[in-house]
């Protein structure tokens, strides 16, 4: 299965969303790897759905990192292909990833010519697209199928949306995501 754009889906906690995402042909799939974050999935939780689970890529989503040291850890124990990070936890990295990642920004910021440069760039507001122009790969998050229709696809590269708990182990309503991945169901 194909969908007519980039997705990536992120706050990934069970294996009902990664298996659903998979299978509806999402091209990244992210996790929360930091402690005490919400919707944090320890590394033990990860292996198990990643046993499950082919074709995306990973993204270790380490917002709420607080030292460089932790990557290593995170690496190990997850195997990522990106990391998703904000603003600070790239001034903690000091601007180096071991990986390549994907920045995300607050509305109204934007992106200093001396830090690291992104695969990705995700923005939640539409209104910050125009100033990133055209030379970045831009994700932008929706929330719901009106946010896809109105997408302006000159300046994006795709769409991140995000996953949401189970009701029990294996019983889950994916309304939202549902809706929004069938519509981008490429038919050919």
């Amino acid at each position: 299965m194909a969908l007519k754009t980039f997705v990536k889906v992120g706050s990934i906690t069970n294996l009902s969303d990664a298996r659903y995402c998979a299978g509806m042909g999402v091209d990244l799939l992210g996790f929360r790897v930091v402690a005490g974050q919400d919707n944090h999935i320890t590394a033990k939780q990860f292996q198990e759905i990643r046993g499950w689970v082919t074709g995306p890529k990973i993204v270790a989503e380490v917002y709420g990192l607080t030292h460089v040291d932790q990557l290593t850890d995170i690496i190990d124990n997850y195997r990522p292909d990106f990391l998703e990070l904000g603003k600070k936890e790239l001034q903690i990295l000091n601007g180096h990833t071991a990986l390549p990642f994907i920045l995300s920004l607050d509305s109204g910021e934007t992106l200093n010519s001396k830090e690291a440069e992104p695969a990705f760039i995700l923005v939640r507001e539409r209104t910050d697209l125009p100033q990133l122009g055209n030379e970045h790969e831009i994700l932008l998050t929706v929330e719901s199928i009106e946010n896809v229709q109105r997408i302006d696809q000159q300046y994006i590269h795709g769409i991140a949306l995000s996953g949401s708990a189970e009701i029990k182990p294996g019983l889950k309503h994916y309304n939202e995501l549902s809706e929004i991945l069938e519509m981008l169901e490429d038919e050919n």
